[in-house]
């Protein structure tokens, strides 16, 4: 078992995430990090953008597209919206391509994209596919659990179990990756432009300069070293039994929400760099 656990109160984040709707990271955390994009993409790109997308469309409205054609439209692409990096294995940051095998993964389809994206060959067909692909997947590999595997698929074979509030006792089971993406939000009704604008005002001007650089498989790296480093501290590897194990007594959720706030400015800033590269010209 891992040490150095993270910090926490159970009932606080029993309590919090009753209270939570669907899973953030999908909707509004992907809305967030499309917002924040558009907030900082060059003149030349908002316009490249609004010649892909049309004139009622913004990247926030094709952020979930992704998610929404995988299972019956396009099962081919699940995998492209992870990296499984071992979690208990000595890697190197130089070992991660080997978890990609046959470019199946979140990291060489980001690449994938910005290439469609690039070529003056591409169809605008193609391009639009790329685009939104690409607005998705640099949100998907900025979550930590889409880019570890503690042999437990990224958190959903890990089962956490806690007391549901009022309830008396009568406990509430979730998957690890599923609470890490409730951790987002703090109200069913939170709103994503708002959010976005929250977020984007509270970066500093040295954060931006630091996190607007790096590769996928960087920002790959960055999220595995969270997980490894911070979300599976405490837990022994693999699944847990059936019934669930209690969350860790040192897990603290406002901890947690300050790394996923971090996690999606990182994203949206990222984002918009790529694609004011794309249509630098």
């Amino acid at each position: 078992m891992k040490h150095s656990p993270v910090l926490a109160s159970a009932t606080f984040v029993a309590c919090s995430l009753y209270t939570f709707g669907a899973s953030a990271w999908g909707p509004i955390g992907h809305q967030t990090i499309a917002f924040i994009a558009e907030d900082n993409l060059t003149p030349a790109a908002t316009a490249q953008v609004r010649r892909l997308l049309g004139p009622d469309l913004g990247l926030a409205d094709v952020a979930n597209w992704a998610d929404d054609v995988r299972v019956s439209l396009r099962p081919e692409t699940a995998n492209w919206h992870f990296i499984q990096i071992a979690d208990r294995a000595t890697v190197t940051r130089a070992e991660e391509s080997k978890f990609c095998k046959g470019s199946d993964c979140v990291v060489d389809q980001i690449n994938a994209d910005i290439s469609v994206l690039k070529n003056p060959s591409s169809t605008t067909a193609q391009r639009f596919e790329a685009l939104k692909f690409l607005v998705h997947f640099v949100g998907d590999v900025h979550q930590p659990l889409h880019c570890a595997n503690d042999d437990d698929r990224g958190g959903n074979e890990k089962i956490l179990v806690f007391p549901k509030p009022g309830s008396h006792g009568k406990p509430i089971k979730m998957k690890l990756h599923a609470f890490w993406d409730h951790l987002l939000e703090q109200h069913t009704t939170d709103d994503p432009k708002d959010l976005a604008l929250s977020l984007g005002e509270s970066i500093t001007a040295d954060q931006k300069k630091k996190w607007k650089t790096g590769t996928a498989a960087d920002w790959a790296w960055e999220s595995y070293t969270i997980a490894h480093d911070v979300i599976y501290v405490g837990f022994q590897a693999g699944p847990t039994p059936a019934a669930g194990v209690p969350v860790p007594k040192d897990y603290e959720s406002p901890k947690m929400r300050e790394i996923v706030d971090g996690q999606l400015q990182k994203a949206g800033l990222r984002l918009a760099q790529t694609l004011n590269a794309i249509f630098a010209t």
